[in-house]
């Protein structure tokens, strides 16, 4: 089997200010976006398949090296860039809301199950992918089998723009897609010199938009509640070093069906950190304990 991943652009509807499908498809290409997702196979016989839903500013490339330890375990993966991100469509950092992105992960998910319609579907997001992923499965949990929350950012903050008071108002519009920052230093992403450069050398990974980031706080407020509803088992890994999304919060989050796993002298971007083998092995056990083949 090569480890290496396969492309494939999803053609998705073009989205109305709310998040949902806008209407107007043609035979043209107007009315669509596509949507950039690197696929790996699995080692023999496909046992299921995992979506790994990135973080704010980031790209599915990210996570070649956990796909590729799942696609060693008999997982099929997925790697979306989502809308704005990466290599796929769209205004840089930015989604016209959570319906939006629920859409998009449930394209990839029909996608997925076009292959193996029977076989599990385990869902993992990152930072922001995080609560991205507790959206979706909250909203359509027939789909999940699993749930794993990375470094989930329960409190976020970015740098974004404040309409102006007085006459600059009428100079300096803010709008929806007027860009922001997203604030986030490599040395507070990780400890490691490498993996540091590598995070500073991503395109545009520090861009996000006024509406892309009231909706990452909405889906935050809403992120204890979904989960108390959860049926699927539900993992949380994160670094007990992260200053951007504080252990203490992630934590907070274990319950019946939640458990959560910390790792010490990690910072933020755990599958790409100092103990990355090990957070890639603690993800392996538990699917393999939660859904064995």
């Amino acid at each position: 089997m090569s480890s290496e991943p396969t492309v494939t652009y999803l053609e998705l509807r073009e989205s109305d200010a709310d998040g949902a499908a806008a209407a107007g498809l043609s035979h043209t290409g107007k009315g669509l976006v596509l949507l950039h997702v690197q696929e790996l196979a699995a080692a023999g016989e496909p046992r299921g398949a995992v979506t790994i839903v990135h973080d704010a500013g980031g790209h599915g490339g990210l996570f070649l090296a956990v796909g590729r330890r799942l696609a060693e375990s008999g997982w099929a993966v997925a790697l979306p860039d989502l809308r704005g991100h990466g290599r796929s469509e769209g205004p840089r950092g930015h989604t016209h809301g959570v319906q939006e992105v629920v859409r998009d992960l449930g394209d990839v998910q029909d996608h997925l199950a076009y292959r193996q319609p029977d076989a599990p579907k385990v869902l993992v997001g990152q930072g922001l992918g995080a609560l991205w992923a507790v959206a979706y499965a909250s909203e359509r949990p027939d789909g999940v089998a699993a749930l794993v929350l990375v470094a989930p950012l329960v409190d976020p903050r970015f740098d974004l723009p404040e309409p102006s008071g007085g006459l600059m108002k009428l100079f300096k519009k803010v709008g929806p897609e007027t860009t922001g920052r997203i604030g986030w230093d490599p040395a507070q992403r990780a400890t490691q010199a490498e993996t540091r450069q590598l995070l500073a050398a991503e395109p545009a990974h520090d861009v996000i938009t006024v509406r892309a980031g009231e909706e990452a706080a909405a889906a935050a407020r809403a992120l204890g509640p979904r989960l108390s509803q959860m049926e699927m088992p539900v993992l949380v890994l994160f670094g007990v070093d992260d200053p951007i999304a504080p252990a203490s919060k992630a934590r907070a989050l274990s319950g019946p069906r939640v458990e959560v796993r910390e790792f010490a002298g990690v910072h933020h971007d755990v599958f790409l950190d100092a103990r990355a083998s090990d957070v890639e092995e603690a993800l392996v056990r538990w699917l393999d304990e939660k859904l064995p083949r």
